[in-house]
């Protein structure tokens, strides 16, 4: 059983103690991730890139956006082309991490599509406020340019008013999840709980709610997904991912015309549900190391979970979404001319061995499956008029 010494945060020692003793693993995850004040998001303590606790692809180097930037400028084109010639489009980036991504996007349309860069505002949703500080500190030479980049909540943008491209990247990953355990026969909702005497925190059960139990059985009814799956032992855990639904119907309502690329670890339902992967996938991340304990360092480090392919795609097109595709990153990186890039770096950088060699590490794992390239991108679009078609270059 996964367990912790006497050495949690007051803070989350009083939280759970106030709410009796015991809180839903969600809530945990909630709290540890998004408080304000302590959580790891929440108050902007969270550290991205090489000397933080893990990386991003955009934490790497501005490669990566600039290989997303071709797909973006290329749909904000064929908008423009097609039908909405006379408005302003809008970039979304939905939980802008420390803001490397899109700093990079812009860098590469000031050095692309400068001019059209005049009918593109750039908006960040960061719902936790403790980032917007990094991220502005990030954006401040572009702001200095007259770059239309503005900070909103998802409740102050209009309904149906987005026309352009929301990104969402490595993001999911980080919602509080449900997780589901098997025991004695039964299905139980796991618990985080904490010994009043040594203040030590273990993970523990409390029963299922009904609408988990009918969130099991739609999925069930819809996907075939099974859950506990066939020959599942005692204490076969999963995480249950009941955020998503509600997050894209938000998005959606918010949407005119629109393409909604979400880029997250993921896994099929018949890997994700199965009998083998018996804890889930939930880890932390902390100084680069992967941890599997879940109890580590709460509030003081990355906790994080893979999203499912199958149940993803349902939300979505259940809100109205239509699934444009689906691809492995190194796919739609190699697609969108990462190997024009690997080429370009050996003419930049001919009389400079050692940087030549680390910029092209950078970007082999991108595409690396044992690194980030088995990230998954996935393609939704929402048009008014449904006959509306853009292509998209990342899917060969």
């Amino acid at each position: 059983m996964n367990s912790l010494p006497a050495n949690n945060p007051d803070w989350l020692v009083k939280k759970i103690i106030q709410m009796g003793g015991t809180i839903s693993f969600y809530d945990y995850m909630n709290f540890v991730l998004n408080d304000p004040v302590n959580g790891y998001y929440g108050s902007g303590k969270a550290k991205l890139g090489v000397g933080g606790d893990f990386v991003t692809s955009s934490s790497l180097s501005d490669d990566f956006a600039f290989l997303v930037g071709r797909q973006i400028e290329d749909w904000l084109f064929q908008f423009k082309s097609v039908f909405l010639s006379n408005q302003k489009l809008a970039v979304i980036e939905f939980g802008a991490g420390d803001g490397s991504f899109m700093s990079g996007l812009i860098k590469y349309l000031l050095g692309s599509s400068k001019n059209f860069l005049k009918g593109v505002s750039f908006i960040i949703i960061e719902p936790n406020k403790g980032m917007v500080e990094k991220q502005k500190n990030k954006l401040e030479d572009l702001l200095s340019l007259g770059i239309d980049i503005l900070w909103k909540g998802l409740e102050e943008v209009e309904e149906n008013n987005i026309n352009g491209i929301v990104i969402a990247n490595e993001v999911l990953d980080a919602l509080p999840v449900e997780r589901i355990t098997f025991s004695k026969e039964k299905l139980f909702r796991q618990a985080v709980s904490i010994d009043k005497k040594s203040y030590r925190l273990f993970l523990d059960e409390m029963p299922i709610t009904s609408e988990l139990e009918k969130s099991i059985e739609l999925a069930k009814s819809e996907l075939g997904i099974t859950i506990p799956p066939k020959d599942a032992l005692e204490g076969w855990t999963t995480e249950w991912h009941v955020d998503n639904s509600e997050w894209l119907k938000a998005l959606y309502g918010k949407i005119n015309n629109g393409i909604l690329l979400i880029i997250d670890y993921a896994k099929e339902a018949e890997k994700y549900y199965t009998s083998r992967n018996s804890d889930g996938t939930m880890v932390t991340y902390k100084n680069q190391k992967m941890i599997p304990n879940v109890l580590d360092s709460p509030g003081n480090c990355d906790l994080t979970s893979h999203l499912c392919v199958e149940t993803l795609i349902n939300d979505a097109e259940n809100v109205g979404f239509n699934t444009v595709g689906i691809t492995k990153q190194g796919e739609a990186l190699l697609a969108l001319g990462l190997a024009e890039r690997l080429y370009g770096i050996q003419k930049e950088f001919k009389e400079d061995l050692s940087n030549a060699l680390l910029r092209r590490e950078t970007l082999l794992r991108l595409v690396d499956p044992v690194c980030l390239g088995d990230f998954k991108w996935f393609v939704f679009n929402k048009f008014k008029e449904k006959k509306k078609n853009i292509n998209s270059s990342c899917f060969r």
